[in-house]
């Protein structure tokens, strides 16, 4: 028995952390950032951060700032916080990339099935939009578990709702009104309109005698038929239109060029603004729970915004 354990089981036992560390190497150093000489960790309100030592000292305050200002987003909008992620702040971009693979954008969010989640700021990401962007991805992981949320969460609607408290794209909304929420969805639409270069509705596509450009307001991104429209129709106009169910996934949302991706979150944003809007601010908090309690995510999504069921995604309506 002794021998049978020395033969296999020590092996294994020295085998499998080794192979975690080259398999998920950037979320290993996230695991043991605690006991890294290169970060220091700073104590606020919530969850853990730490910060390179690299950093200047008025990044680092401008950072706790920014921090401050991106949790007073999530407390307006989901309430209360139950966002546990560990913050890490990589100012420079070699240190950047140890910790976020790819060290692409200005920020990435990491998690584990039993529950870790990192949220990995780059040199861009010293900034409220992205840091109340992650969070708001952390908030979702803590209310549904990272496996549920990367099988039960469409990444168009993940990141949508990230897009509701990152004003890059589109103005704050200050109230939670209908109206309000109405306004936001203008500016995605105005965005959308810009990115997919849409003249204005019903336009003659002078390429396709005798067909018009779709009405952006009622474009259903659901059963929109990209291969029955021309694609010589939106030549010179940017991209075409992005269905929610090719942004199903991370690599569906984020497997194309820089114009695809700067589309999808466009989009994304595009129809949570507009679901919100019919919905309501409190639908956020009820999708949360009733996914977590094992309702399906379309039937709950439709139903909140008083809607039969799936299908009826759709460009903004007024």
């Amino acid at each position: 028995m002794r021998w049978l354990l020395l033969r296999f089981v020590l092996p294994l036992l020295i085998a499998l952390p080794v192979g975690y560390g080259l398999l998920y190497p950037q979320i290993l150093r996230c695991q043991l950032v605690s006991r890294s000489a290169d970060f220091v960790a700073v104590d606020t309100p919530g969850s853990q951060v730490y910060i390179s030592r690299v950093t200047l000292i008025p990044q680092g305050k401008q950072f706790l700032d920014n921090l401050t200002q991106a949790r007073h987003r999530i407390k307006q909008f989901w309430g209360k916080s139950q966002g546990r992620a560990v913050l890490i702040y990589c100012p420079i971009q070699s240190q950047y990339e140890e910790y976020c693979a790819g060290g692409e954008g200005a920020g990435c969010s990491l998690g584990t099935p039993w529950g870790d989640s990192f949220l990995v700021l780059g040199p861009e990401g010293n900034s409220t939009d992205v840091i109340a962007h992650e969070l708001c991805h952390d908030e979702l992981y803590a209310r549904l578990g990272w496996l549920r949320v990367k099988r039960a969460i469409p990444q168009w609607f993940n990141e949508g709702l990230a897009m509701m408290l990152d004003y890059r794209f589109s103005a704050p909304v200050t109230t939670a009104t209908g109206e309000t929420a109405a306004q936001r969805h203008e500016a995605y639409r105005a965005e959308w309109l810009y990115r997919t270069g849409t003249p204005e509705r019903g336009t003659p596509d002078a390429k396709t005698p005798g067909t018009k450009i779709p009405d952006p307001e009622t474009i259903d991104l659901d059963t929109l038929d990209l291969d029955a429209l021309d694609r010589q129709s939106w030549s010179g106009r940017r991209l075409a239109p992005l269905k929610l169910d090719k942004l199903e996934t991370t690599r569906d949302f984020f497997g194309g060029d820089y114009a695809h991706v700067m589309l999808a979150y466009t989009t994304a944003g595009l129809e949570v603004s507009r679901w919100l809007a019919r919905a309501g601010q409190p639908a956020v908090q009820k999708l949360a729970s009733a996914v977590a309690d094992g309702e399906d995510f379309d039937a709950v999504y439709h139903r909140l915004e008083g809607k039969p069921g799936p299908g009826s995604k759709q460009l903004p309506t007024n």
